[in-house]
């Protein structure tokens, strides 16, 4: 089984060096499309890994319960992929003047771009993409030593409480250089807060899907039913408070993100995210059964975990094709490559982790 799953790795990793040398070879023609599917690619695959670390320090403020040590393996697994998305990170900041309009040398007919130099500054960018790099590779490092060293466990609440807020923080920074920046005439004040429920419930979908469930009894299967229906409801009344606020405002500064995402085709990935990121798993999760029973309970984790994938395009690509709902094949490349290579890590440290479990 280990020579099986290790050939497994192997050919995700082959896969995947071999999409992002296509996407490096179309990046020499064309350079501005492909940055633009990477970054899209890059965001989703942030989310669960990122959000892992959070969702572990969520855990531990929230009670300790057992929901979240039945979900440490995955999480803990997620949470060591965050070097490879450090190094990932570099295509993005070598190509932002193809990728954000604040970084062009002139903006014609934008005059807010010139309002917002003292932020939207190249090597002040730089510097703080490698701020926030840092401060989550010493927030999951940290957390992995306290988790794992019982020495260390009284020191966990104080670290979680504060890693919390660096987590907060961070996020909200990242949220608006790679994502609000590129629609600079737009601000929203909760759109931090958004990034991170999402990165939260990625995670936990993907800590559900990845669970080998055992002879647990049925309330504790149910406990992470549960965690996955607040989290749902967490982010979609975040999203909703968001649009509601700019519709009520109805000014240019407020619309100008949504117009694309609402008068385009675009909007009908707006309606799938609706129903299969809030409709559905709300209408499921209210059921007792379902989240008590294993199979029904990973398929709700993975169509939210694949609506999380879809917010991602909703997020960076109607920004970047305003004209309506355009897929081309250096998306899928981007996808293949960063997603293969994430993939082979994680369940490399998925195994090591369970491993270390079930050892006495």
């Amino acid at each position: 089984m280990n020579v099986v799953a290790q050939h497994r790795r192997l050919g995700a990793v082959a896969i995947a060096v071999l999409a992002l040398l296509a996407c490096l070879l179309l990046g020499l023609r064309a350079a501005q499309p492909v940055l633009r599917s990477y970054l899209t690619a890059y965001v989703f695959f942030l989310g669960p890994t990122l959000g892992s670390v959070g969702l572990l320090m969520v855990h531990r403020l929230a009670g300790n319960g057992d929901w979240g040590r039945e979900l440490r393996a995955p999480l803990l697994a997620a949470s060591r992929v965050l070097p490879l998305l450090a190094v990932l990170l570099l295509p993005i900041l070598l190509g932002a003047t193809q990728l954000f309009p604040w970084a062009q040398a002139s903006v014609p007919g934008a005059p807010h771009i010139a309002q917002q130099r003292w932020y939207l500054d190249l090597p002040f960018f730089v510097l703080r993409a490698m701020a926030c790099f840092a401060a989550w590779l010493w927030l999951a490092h940290g957390l992995r030593r306290r988790l794992l060293d019982p020495r260390l466990d009284a020191t966990l609440p104080r670290f979680a409480a504060a890693g919390l807020i660096v987590y907060l923080l961070t996020v909200s920074v990242a949220a608006v250089d790679w994502i609000m920046s590129l629609v600079p005439a737009w601000h929203s004040s909760v759109f931090g807060l958004i990034v991170a429920a999402g990165q939260l419930l990625a995670a936990a979908a993907l800590a559900v899907c990845c669970h080998v469930d055992d002879a647990a009894p049925p309330q504790r299967r149910g406990d992470r039913g549960s965690v996955l229906l607040v989290l749902v409801l967490a982010w979609s009344y975040l999203v909703f408070m968001d649009y509601l606020t700019a519709w009520i405002a109805d000014l240019p500064a407020e619309t100008v993100w949504y117009l694309p995402r609402l008068q385009t085709s675009w909007r009908w990935l707006g309606v799938a995210l609706v129903t299969s990121g809030l409709l559905l798993p709300f209408a499921l999760l209210l059921s007792r059964r379902v989240k008590r029973r294993t199979p029904w309970l990973r398929g709700v984790a993975g169509v939210l975990l694949l609506t999380q994938a879809g917010y991602a395009l909703w997020l960076v690509l109607p920004s970047l094709r305003p004209h309506g709902f355009a897929l081309t094949w250096s998306d899928a490349l981007a996808w293949l490559g960063i997603g293969g290579l994430c993939w082979a890590l994680f369940d490399l440290r998925l195994a090591q982790a369970r491993l270390a479990e079930s050892a006495p």
